[in-house]
């Protein structure tokens, strides 16, 4: 498998290891081996200076015993030789370690340190370099001749053992690029690359691979490869291929983390900054974020079998997730400056998830979109914030939305808008969607809750807010506001206010609510402004309909209210349409017309003897050859138990009301400036309801003294109207 230049897939990988060089398993200085012709001496100020071996085809290369530089730095004599490439070879199984400057003298050279037994670097860096590799690999040529029929030396690094340490010294110096290739590598310290260019990486290669170094490549031409690699195979991975610790970071141009061995991971607690261009992972293995940061000047690109973890991922422009399982925790997803757009793309259409994608407790945030994508588990956020200035867009396979005590999760498009698309479940649970410019959500189902004493909102500031569920649409203590319109469709649709009001409400434009079945406002408020004219189920303010039951209830202390501000308000229902001790008023024109009965109805609790007047007698003591005789009648006509929870249909030009049966029990139907329509396939029932207690009684002797008392009153079974008034049964 050929890694390219630039992948398209990047990785980060997990766990945790640490390589520790003996410093006595470490022999001291630069000692060639003789196989090549290679001197070092020492130079005026102390340092040793490698003559190095004549060059072919430009390729100088060099054999050595032990290849390690104290504090004091070494030398690479290039003045006479003038080599492209300078390669140094270790032979013999000790290991490097590099605490000190590297110089080349002379012309400019790429420089190539390959050790298979490990590199250690600690204090190290370079100067005078074009190109730097630090290697574990085994080193071999591929000699060529070119078009031009001259003879090319590549050098070809096989590399499957070793290690490469950075300590707490680090690693420094302004190169073209900074290879480090080895079957693993841990990071403890600073590694910088101080020329700054798109072009010019740092790169980690962990895990099997062959790399090859193109040695036509000039130390000073950053625009052509020097070197490309290629997978050996599936490398067994010993663990984490590339480890960065706390105290690590990365400072390049560009930055690249590419692990070969299959399933081997990285784990990034550190920092990283590419300063000129991208941020690049690839693995098959996890990344996993101990508390990292990565930042770059253009795009971060994760390419992983999981991104896992803490930290902080910063793009100045965009930022791309590619994992078969992310799972987050206090993470934060930034894209994009104040003068670049910047984008957030977290999986790709059609990609199943091995796990639901969970982010909780973050925060996304981009000067562009933020895109989900998963068509399989499903997305799951707790407390997380998601911002972005212009759309985003979820298609998933089910989405969770939820607070707790530390907040709620906030999804927010503060120029575009939000669209959702599940085939599953979507569920907010105390927590907010706004798209400025709409909000869309399609479904399986969806449910809207409180939670934390929060209500669930999803809302357009400034648009249309459209909710469609192909099963249950649930709203419970939460609220659909939209700056426009807002349409709602489910199997069934269910809206409830039981502890926090709950609302359905288009400020500037209509309100359209359908279900297959029932449809039931408990204690809601349902309330349009004017009919949306881009809709043709829009018939006024505020339109339902169902194919069963539409029921508009109240609670103990909250009467269902759906109400129409400057336009019509029409009920449409193949069941009955029931409106219990609730409202359903316009101000404009009020249309109900249901397929079975239509009920305008008020609780009673029935007074005793079926509120039949029971009559009574009685004898008293006698006087002389008197008696006293008493009578009297009580009746009971029971109570209302809620009071101020009269029904009432009402309009402002006129009330429209058919059904099989139509009744009226103690509610008010009123048109204050039109007509009243009512018809009634079957029956039509209009009742006033009494309530409270009468008493009466008469008692008599020589005189008769009567004595009544009475608490009855009426309730409802008013039709009133400012026009005509037309009943049909």
């Amino acid at each position: 498998m050929h890694l390219p230049h630039r992948p398209a897939k990047l990785a980060a990988l997990l766990g945790l290891w640490a390589i520790f060089i003996p410093p006595a398993a470490i022999a001291a200085g630069i000692a060639p081996d003789g196989g090549t012709a290679t001197t070092v001496t020492t130079g005026a100020n102390g340092r040793p200076v490698v003559n190095i071996a004549p060059s072919t085809a430009g390729v100088s290369h060099n054999t050595y015993t032990s290849f390690n530089v104290g504090p004091v730095g070494a030398d690479l004599n290039n003045a006479t030789v003038r080599a492209r490439t300078i390669v140094n070879q270790v032979t013999s199984t000790d290991p490097s370690l590099i605490q000190g400057n590297i110089a080349v003298l002379g012309p400019r050279a790429n420089v190539i340190i390959a050790n298979p037994n490990g590199i250690t670097v600690d204090g190290g860096s370079f100067t005078n370099t074009g190109n730097v590799a630090l290697t574990t690999g085994q080193v071999s040529f591929n000699d060529f001749t070119t078009g031009a029929g001259q003879l090319q030396r590549n050098v070809v690094l096989n590399t499957g053992a070793g290690a490469i340490n950075i300590g707490p010294g680090g690693l420094a110096g302004a190169m073209l690029n900074l290879e480090l290739i080895a079957k693993q590598v841990r990071v403890a310290g600073a590694v910088q690359n101080s020329f700054t260019d798109a072009n010019s990486k740092v790169r980690i290669v962990a895990g099997d691979s062959r790399a090859e170094i193109d040695t036509s490549v000039s130390p000073t031409d950053n625009l052509n490869p020097w070197v490309t690699y290629s997978s050996t195979g599936s490398g067994r991975p010993l663990g984490l291929a590339i480890d960065i610790a706390s105290g690590g970071s990365l400072t390049g141009g560009r930055i690249e983390l590419l692990v070969t061995d299959q399933g081997a991971g990285v784990r990034h607690a550190g920092a990283a900054f590419a300063t000129a261009g991208d941020f690049v992972i690839s693995s098959t293995g996890d990344l996993q974020l101990g508390g990292g940061s990565v930042s770059a000047a253009n795009d971060v690109l994760i390419g992983s079998a999981g991104l896992l973890g803490n930290g902080a991922l910063a793009a100045s422009r965009n930022l791309q997730v590619s994992a078969n399982k992310v799972h987050l925790d206090g993470t934060t997803l930034s894209a994009g400056t104040a003068s670049q757009v910047g984008s957030i793309v977290i999986g790709a259409s059609g990609q199943v998830h091995t796990e639901p994608v969970t982010i909780d407790h973050g925060t996304l945030s981009a000067t562009g979109g933020i895109g989900l994508f998963d068509a399989g588990p499903g997305v799951s956020m707790t407390a997380t914030q998601l911002t972005a200035a212009q759309n985003v867009v979820a298609q998933v396979g089910s989405l969770s939305l939820g607070a707790d005590a530390s907040g709620a999760s906030r999804w927010t498009s503060q120029q575009g808008t939000v669209a959702i698309t599940a085939p599953g479940a979507v569920q907010v649970a105390g927590s907010k969607i706004d798209g400025t410019g709409g909000t869309t959500v399609q479904a399986g189902s969806i449910a809207l809750s409180a939670a934390n004493g929060t209500a669930a909102t999803v809302q357009s500031s400034g648009g249309d807010v459209t909710l469609n569920a192909t099963g249950a649409y649930g709203q419970t203590d939460s609220n659909v506001i939209a700056a426009g319109n807002a349409t709602i469709h489910g199997g069934s649709v269910n809206l409830a206010a039981s502890v926090l009001p709950a609302s359905v409400a288009a400020m500037n434009g209509g309100v359209v609510i359908r279900s297959d079945a029932d449809l039931v406002n408990v204690g809601g408020l349902i309330q349009g402004k004017t009919r949306n004219a881009g809709q043709s189920a829009s018939e006024g303010a505020v339109t339902l309909i169902a194919a069963g039951v539409v029921r508009n209830d109240a609670t103990a202390g909250t009467q269902g209210i759906v109400f129409g501000q400057d336009d019509d308000v029409v009920v449409r229902a193949g069941g009955d349409i029931v409106n219990h001790q609730s409202r359903i008023l316009s101000n404009a024109k009020l249309t109900l017309a249901a397929q079975g009965d239509v009920l305008n109805t008020l609780d009673k609790t029935a007074g005793a003897n079926g509120e039949q007047p029971v009559a009574w007698t009685s004898s008293g003591t006698r006087w002389l050859f008197l008696r006293n005789h008493s009578a009297g009648l009580d009746v009971d006509y029971g109570s209302i138990p809620q009071t101020g929870q009269v029904p009432y249909f009402v309009s402002q030009t006129g009330t429209e009301v058919s059904g099989r049966n139509v009744s009226n029990v103690g509610g008010q139907v009123l048109s204050n400036g039109g007509d009243i329509a009512i018809t009634a396939a079957n029956v039509f029932h209009n009742e006033v309801l009494p309530t409270g207690s009468a008493h009466f009684s008469r008692s008599c002797m020589i005189f008769c003294r009567s004595a009544a008392s009475s608490t009855v009153s009426t309730t409802g079974g008013a039709i009133s109207a400012a026009g005509n008034l037309s009943i049909r049964a």
